[in-house]
């Protein structure tokens, strides 16, 4: 079973999988990690990259942990290839961007849990927690992302299961919203 949470940053993601983490035991997988160390140079701006190499590179991180992820037997990713596609169009356009991840034949996620906030929430919420990185300053830029995000929703992209939640409602509403969400796709038998 792999189930994916995406979204802007601030959405709850790490807050959720917490609280999924204390009903169920799984494995977690959070992207970028620590193996190209340069993508974390890049997001607290000590680098520049073209837009087509962090594209590749976001890709390649994903892609070297791919055997790790068929060998779990149930595992939830904190962001995935939609992360990718959603924040890395600048330099590949969205279609093709689906394109080269399908090619790339990654893992299909059983279901993707959308936590979907606008760029104002995503601001606020990161901005009480720490700097904003590179991403995360740029209102205008979160909200192209967030356009891609309810794109790849819409075409249903890697599976037919994809979930939107409110989350900007309080903790336990986008809780219960992903209970349910998990429900729908047969999960509740490892649920309370």
């Amino acid at each position: 079973m792999l189930i994916v949470f995406e979204g802007l940053d601030g959405c709850g993601k790490e807050t959720q999988i917490a609280l999924l983490k204390q009903k169920f035991d799984f494995q977690v997988f959070k992207y970028p990690t620590r193996n190209f160390g340069i993508l974390n140079d890049f997001l607290e701006r000590k680098v520049h990259l073209s837009s087509k190499s962090l594209f590749f590179l976001f890709l390649a991180d994903i892609a070297n942990e791919q055997e790790k992820l068929k060998q779990s037997e149930f595992t939830i990713l904190d962001r995935y290839v939609f992360s990718t596609i959603a924040y890395e169009v600048n330099g590949i356009d969205y279609e093709n961007g689906k394109r080269i991840v399908e090619a790339g034949k990654f893992i299909r996620p059983d279901i993707v849990i959308y936590l979907d906030i606008n760029a104002d929430i995503s601001q606020e919420r990161k901005s009480k927690q720490k700097q904003l990185d590179r991403y995360e300053k740029n209102k205008n830029y979160l909200s192209y992302v967030r356009t891609n995000y309810l794109k790849l929703y819409k075409d249903k992209f890697l599976t037919d299961n994809w979930c939107l939640v409110d989350a900007s409602k309080n903790i336990e509403e986008v809780h219960t919203q992903i209970l349910n969400c998990l429900r729908k796709v047969g999960i509740s038998i490892l649920l309370p």
